[in-house]
């Protein structure tokens, strides 16, 4: 009764994003959303297709969803670079490794979830989506050098494994001291100071090309 196709696939995943309260239904009502995209994408185009038969498989497509969501909700279409991203692979393999450098979604845990999502200098524009928060695992987050120009989500929040958030040098204006109040989250670099638009106590703050180049890193991720 799982291996549905077109609509029938796009309403089970529907049911399952709503149900775990991943997305609020109304935003499926607009056919460019990000949601309506990601999911449609998942429907209709991708290869790999779970079957929620117990909840780690119903929270392995909320997390192929989640990506697809922050994919499309950051103009991935015109990323510098894809790193696999909405390809027919598990998600944990949508990343490369070069040159001791790591980007894209992967570092996962035994039980398939990823740990990092490092999309850094990659022109991300708009806004990271509130589904962020449904990727319960993630220990790094790495945006930084980026076009990103909406204030993050309160999402975050939900990251309760959370380490390193690294957003310095993007474009968005918001207070982050919710932020500060994350037992796990130590680590958090943003454009925060003078010269920013970020309010932050907790923050370290500027742009330092030599930690950038060490924030890239696969080292940081393991």
């Amino acid at each position: 009764e799982y291996k549905l196709l077109g609509e029938d696939r796009f309403e089970l995943l529907k049911s399952l994003v709503v149900g775990w309260a991943v997305s609020p239904p109304e935003v499926f009502d607009n056919q460019n959303s990000p949601q309506y995209l990601a999911l449609h994408w998942m429907a209709h185009e991708d290869v790999l297709r779970y079957t929620p038969d117990n909840d780690r498989w119903i929270k392995k497509i909320i997390q192929r969803y989640a990506l697809s969501v922050i994919y499309y909700s950051t103009d991935g279409l015109a990323w510098n670079k894809k790193l696999l991203f909405l390809s027919n692979y598990d998600e944990c393999n949508w990343n490369r490794e070069n040159i001791g450098y790591f980007e894209g979604a992967g570092h996962c845990d035994e039980d398939g979830f990823i740990t990092a999502l490092a999309l850094w200098s990659n022109d991300l524009k708009g806004a990271l989506p509130p589904e962020i928060g449904a990727l319960s695992s993630l220990k790094t987050l790495s945006l930084f050098n980026n076009n990103l120009n909406m204030p993050l989500p309160k999402s975050l929040v939900r990251l309760e494994s959370l380490q390193r958030l690294y957003v310095q040098k993007n474009k968005f204006k918001a207070n982050l001291d919710y932020l500060c109040e994350m037992p796990r989250l130590k680590d958090i670099k943003a454009d925060c100071g003078n010269e920013g638009g970020v309010k932050c106590s907790c923050c370290k703050c500027g742009w330092n090309d030599k930690e950038a180049k060490k924030d890239m890193t696969v080292d940081l991720f393991t």
